[in-house]
């Protein structure tokens, strides 16, 4: 069993001189314990691991799931998609009327989004452990809302006109923002600035 947690909370390594509540400071030990406290109860080979910072590893992105990958030495072929399943409680569920529990919504859809990010199937709590029927949720952004056609070619033509522009590239993992900077934005002289870079 593998665990994937958003863990924003947690500091692993706080600044020296920061002054902070203590109860931020205790908060990686009693994270870890009560860690060490479940998995010593369900007494099964477990891994887990926590993004603390808003990052690549953060669900929904796949750093952690590729983190796993690489750790464990899989490659696609090694991992049974068909019969993996990822349980959690951030599936995008709307309030219905119907059913225990289910005039509550959830606080996000990142569990969902990170299982169809990564290729498998995704459960609630509820779905896996008692067998509810799934019931109904929204993304923040669906892509199928928003179906790609093709209507004809569509010529990207990019002028520098300015000897200071700011070309603003939005999209999640993988949407083409590089390949469209290299392509289009590289050659008339513009700069690559992005997150990654920020943080050296």
């Amino acid at each position: 069993m593998v665990i994937f947690t958003n863990q924003g909370g947690l500091t692993l390594h706080p600044e020296p001189n920061l002054k902070s509540p203590k109860s931020q400071k205790n908060r990686v030990p009693v994270f870890k314990q009560k860690c060490g406290a479940i998995l010593s109860q369900l007494d099964i080979p477990t891994t887990l691991y926590a993004a603390t910072a808003k990052d690549i590893y953060r669900k929904p992105r796949p750093g952690m799931w590729n983190e796993m990958k690489e750790d464990y030495d899989l490659s696609d072929s090694d991992i049974d998609f068909e019969n993996s399943i990822f349980v959690g409680d951030a599936g995008g569920r709307i309030v219905d009327a119907k059913g225990p529990g289910s005039s509550q919504r959830d606080f996000s859809c990142s569990d969902r989004n990170f299982a169809h990010n990564v290729g498998i199937k995704f459960q609630t709590p509820e779905e896996f452990f008692l067998g509810a029927q799934p019931r109904q949720f929204s993304r923040e952004l669906d892509l199928a809302d928003f179906p790609f056609t093709r209507t004809g070619r569509h010529d990207v033509v990019v002028e520098k006109k300015n000897d200071k522009d700011i070309i603003l590239l939005v999209g999640p993992p993988g949407a083409g923002k590089s390949t469209f900077y290299w392509k289009h934005l590289k050659p008339l002289g513009y700069e690559r600035i992005n997150q990654d870079l920020l943080k050296r």
